[in-house]
């Protein structure tokens, strides 16, 4: 992780749900950072140098395990909370995470697993305000299934008050969208293919210190 490291934790980050409150009073928790991952589970290198600084602000161990790797190799008997850093609730989130805690619990670990981060409220403010400050007219990311997705990202358009798409296409008329891109993928190579200076949002600074902050408090 480059620049400062934050010390004040995020207004209300350790109040998010009242199980945070009883699981804090067991002592710290091992993390189980799930990411998306890049072919073959390679884990995109903004994300490895923020997770690795987080390793080492913590006092119970970090792992990250990206969706694109076979599962990572864990102790026995950890007590495990799962953090999913996506941002929409996709296949990922629905499917394969319940199978993930599934599978931990099957090989003896205790699991707790969180919303994925694109739910967490303090996440969705700092989304809103960095698409303000942008001033994009719109929103890209990632084409999503019909369902359960449609109703989440209805509700993030009013909540970033911009309409939210998949598909993009220059113009040559204004800027271009916000990636809704946690590391660097093909909507931000896409944008600046296009000449648009579109950086990932773990590559913008007060994003990477929230997201660095916010894990660094949990139990």
């Amino acid at each position: 992780m480059t620049g400062d490291v934050p010390t004040s934790p995020v207004h209300g980050s350790r109040e998010w749900w009242p199980l945070l409150r009883n699981l804090r009073r067991r002592g710290p928790w091992s993390l189980l950072v799930v990411v998306h991952g890049h072919s073959g589970g390679v884990v995109p290198t903004v994300l490895e140098q923020a997770l690795g600084a987080l390793a080492e602000q913590r006092s119970a161990p970090v792992w990250v395990q990206p969706l694109t790797a076979d599962p990572v190799a864990l102790p026995s008997g950890e007590r495990l909370l799962v953090v999913p850093l996506l941002l929409t609730p996709g296949s990922h989130a629905r499917f394969d995470l319940p199978a993930l805690r599934a599978r931990l619990r099957t090989a003896g670990h205790e699991v707790v697993l969180l919303p994925f981060l694109g739910a967490w409220p303090a996440w969705l403010e700092h989304l809103r305000h960095q698409v303000a400050t942008a001033g994009s007219g719109s929103v890209l990311h990632h084409p999503l299934r019909p369902g359960v997705a449609d109703r989440y990202l209805s509700a993030l358009s009013q909540r970033v008050e911009r309409p939210l798409i998949s598909e993009w296409m220059v113009d040559g008329a204004g800027g271009g969208p916000f990636p809704l891109a946690l590391a660097p993928n093909r909507i931000t190579a896409q944008l600046e293919d296009a000449g648009f200076d579109a950086p990932a949002l773990l590559e913008r600074p007060a994003t990477r210190d929230l997201v660095f902050t916010l894990l660094r408090n949990l139990p």
